[in-house]
């Protein structure tokens, strides 16, 4: 086959592959959305600060490649990031908060927000770092909700939310050329993987609650964030 022939093969498939990377980018995600959000009625007074509940996260819903004693200490880890990354961003944004201490009860008229990572799939960090494009990407999901400690002790809802994302839509070292591989691959280990979609949730969440508060009138610590609502497209600030 002639060189003249074989651009011509290549350039009737151009098309074909143009749709099929733009069906794969939109396929891929780096953002976690805000899939479900519901406040009630109540309207309480603004807490002094915001107690958050280590977030649990069963170990049906995790798909990740560790085992026993390795994954009790992935539960773990992945608990306290996710609930120390939310205690820094109410703090930010909404008003002091941190994170409950084992033992402790929250006091009359605290808010406390709890959760559980219902879902977290660790994909592969060699598939997202050298081809990119949603291929080995992960998931994580997330169900909270938020609180106002009763006199009697009894906890009432204030909101409840659910979140959904993960990692990646970028382009792989692969994909990108020689010039680019290894800035990319730099690029997906920090952007990429279980911590960013850890972080990612924390603000989303964050911002659901502090959007919420500054149109009720409540006085927030900082200003509002921007809740990605699931089939939006993914911003920048998300990172």
């Amino acid at each position: 086959m002639g060189e003249g022939q074989t651009m011509k093969m290549f350039l009737r498939f151009v098309p074909l592959m143009l749709v099929t990377g733009a069906g794969i980018l939109l396929a891929g995600c780096a953002s976690v959305s805000l899939q479900r959000e519901q406040w009630g009625e109540e309207r309480p007074p603004m807490a002094r600060e915001i107690l958050v509940e280590p977030f649990s996260a069963p170990p049906e819903g995790l798909r990740v490649d560790r085992e026993s004693e390795e994954l009790d200490a992935f539960r773990s880890q992945l608990a306290a990031g996710l609930s120390g990354q939310l205690a820094e961003r109410l703090t930010k944004h909404v008003a002091p908060a941190r994170v409950l201490a084992p033992g402790e009860r929250p006091p009359t008229g605290a808010w406390l927000l709890t959760g559980t990572v219902t879902r977290v799939e660790q994909g592969s960090r060699a598939m997202r770092s050298l081809l990119g494009f949603g291929l080995g990407g992960t998931k994580m999901e997330v169900e909270a909700r938020l609180w106002v400690v009763a006199r009697d002790g009894r906890r009432r809802p204030l909101a409840e939310f659910a979140t959904t994302g993960g990692s990646n839509a970028e382009p792989g070292a692969l994909l990108g050329g020689p010039f680019t591989a290894v800035p990319r691959l730099v690029m997906q280990a920090t952007l990429t993987g279980v911590s960013a979609d850890t972080r990612r949730t924390a603000r989303t969440l964050t911002a659901a609650i502090s959007e919420e508060l500054r149109a009720r009138g409540y006085p927030l610590a900082g200003d509002p964030l921007v809740a990605k609502r699931l089939g939006s497209l993914p911003g920048a600030a998300e990172r």
